[in-house]
């Protein structure tokens, strides 16, 4: 009933060729990482950064930039940002820094008067 499950058909295969030995030529290429794709990320907003500077720039004054100085106005301009926002973050966490200091101050004032008989 159950034979046709027993029967073993063989057929016969070409021979697999041998395994290549692992070398930089048949290895397939890496998977992008996590620090790959940031930085790539990095780049293209530089490159296009810099692109729309140096179109500002052609449109104000008529001067053939280099395109080899596209990328490095468009880092300099994400710098440049970066440090604007580091020093405003940095004058908003003083402000707070002081604020802070001045309610301990107050809430120590309020304590030291409300116990005075």
């Amino acid at each position: 009933m159950f034979d046709y499950l027993f029967r073993v058909q063989v057929q016969p295969q070409a021979p697999s060729p041998p395994a290549l030995p692992a070398s930089p030529a048949n290895l397939s290429p890496p998977t992008e990482g996590w620090l790959d794709q940031f930085l790539a990320f990095i780049y293209t907003i530089a490159h296009w950064a810099g692109g729309l500077i140096v179109g500002l720039v052609a449109d104000i004054i008529p001067l053939q930039t280099p395109a080899n100085l596209v990328d490095p106005i468009g880092y300099l301009a994400l710098l440049t940002v970066f440090l604007i926002v580091a020093e405003v973050a940095k004058k908003v966490a003083w402000g707070v820094v002081v604020v802070g200091w001045i309610l301990i101050g107050v809430r120590v004032a309020l304590e030291v008067f409300q116990k005075q008989p």
